[in-house]
């Protein structure tokens, strides 16, 4: 009996001892490491609770803080209560840094963008800009990646794998203030994974070898449920294939997205269907966007006297249980001139006016049948409603036609 205490008392000593070992290692490293990563990203960096068991190549930190430069309206720019990573230390001799897997949970992850004098200015352009990472160097050829499990042996580079990232309890903030209407998109309790992570210089792939999804919530009133995922290549640069989707939306939280067109948004949601294909910052999207049960306060006396059709496009969302619009957004995402949601805006607006447009063609058709008085009426209605809309055609055709003669 007194063998068996012994033997408890023994192992607990042990659980003990490494604990505090794993502690005073962790209270060794963070004094070392925010000041590494305050230089590399050029932003303030706080680690809190680390701890390091080499025995069970175990790394785990209670919170991690990395904070926005002078500029910014926002404190902190990534935020993290609880990492855990699972780590094969039998390869750092070799260069590689390889994490098994690596777990976040209660994550903040904000993304700011205002104007300046020298032009449009983004936290994470900040820190990407300091690594250097934005530097064009000689073209690389695409080429496979050796076999991870070789242990990165003959190469002299360092490499960087994460076969495994989940995420838990996150939140995704993103504050476009470039506009001058400034626009919030918030993401929150995200749950999902990316695995397959893997950077080596020299090395470009030549498929996408990484695969992500994601779900979450986006909005606030009501929150609607998103879902996403598919193949990327984030190790190359800006590089995915993804599909999509937003069910159930509150049309009144965005209705930005009808600015110039239509009266407040009083009640209606909305379903997004998107894939987007993006390689090397070149981006490819096509959207199905569903407007449900949409309505709208009467126009204010302004609106009236613009020339956009307020009463037809209100008449066609308003007696249609759904309608649907097909989006299109090309650009490039990393000319700083681009806007994804500005040039979603426009698209969207551009495809709500071409579908009140056949909506009103199509209502004057139907009345062909009807007593004559309702059918001058319909075909009068729809040529005053219409007349906006080929007004608006000349004047941008005109406009092309004058902006070509002076390019001449």
């Amino acid at each position: 009996m007194k063998k068996r205490r012994l033997f408890f008392l023994i192992l607990i000593g042990l659980v003990v001892l490494g604990m505090l070992h794993a502690r005073l290692l962790g209270i060794a490293a963070e004094p070392f490491l925010e000041k590494v990563m305050t230089r590399v990203f050029d932003m303030p960096v706080h680690i809190e609770g680390m701890r390091i068991s080499p025995f069970f190549s175990r790394i785990s930190v209670e919170k991690l803080e990395i904070l926005n430069p002078p500029g910014f309206k926002r404190r902190d720019h990534f935020t993290c209560k609880g990492i855990d990573l699972t780590l094969d230390l039998g390869v750092l001799k070799n260069k590689f840094i390889r994490i098994r897997k690596a777990h976040f949970n209660e994550v903040v992850f904000a993304i700011e963008s205002y104007m300046t004098s020298q032009g449009s200015r983004t936290n994470v352009k900040h820190w990407y800009h300091n690594m250097g990472l934005d530097v064009d160097g000689p073209p690389v050829p695409q080429r496979a990646m050796p076999d991870p499990d070789n242990g990165n042996i003959g190469e002299g580079s360092w490499r960087v794998r994460i076969d495994r990232l989940e995420l838990e309890k996150g939140t995704f903030i993103f504050d476009d203030r470039r506009e001058s209407d400034s626009h919030r998109w918030i993401f929150e309790h995200i749950k999902g994974y990316w695995t397959g992570f893997d950077f080596l210089s020299n090395y470009t792939s030549p498929t996408f070898t990484e695969t992500i999804h994601v779900d979450a919530t986006f909005g606030e009133n009501p929150p609607a449920r998103f879902s996403g995922g598919g193949k990327c290549q984030f190790a190359d640069g800006d590089n995915f294939d993804i599909n999509a989707q937003l069910t159930d939306g509150s049309m009144s939280e965005y209705d930005f997205l009808l600015s110039g067109i239509l009266g407040e948004v009083q009640s209606g949601t909305f379903d997004l269907k998107s894939h987007l294909l993006c390689v090397e910052g070149g981006l490819r999207s096509e959207h199905l966007l569903a407007l449900k049960s949409m309505t709208f306060a009467a126009p204010t006396a302004a609106q009236k006297l613009l020339k956009y059709p307020f009463g037809a496009i209100q008449f066609l969302l308003e007696n249609q249980k759904s309608v649907e619009l097909n989006i299109k957004v090309d650009g490039d995402i990393e000319d700083p001139k681009f806007r994804v949601f500005s040039a979603f805006t426009k698209a969207f607006q551009k495809s709500l006016i071409s579908k009140t447009k056949a909506g009103i063609v199509g209502t004057v058709k139907i009345a062909a049948n009807t007593p004559g008085q309702v059918t001058y009426g319909l075909t009068k209605l729809g040529a005053i409603l219409t007349q906006p809309f080929m007004a608006q055609d000349q004047e941008a055709t005109n406009a092309g036609s004058n902006g070509e003669k002076k390019n001449v």
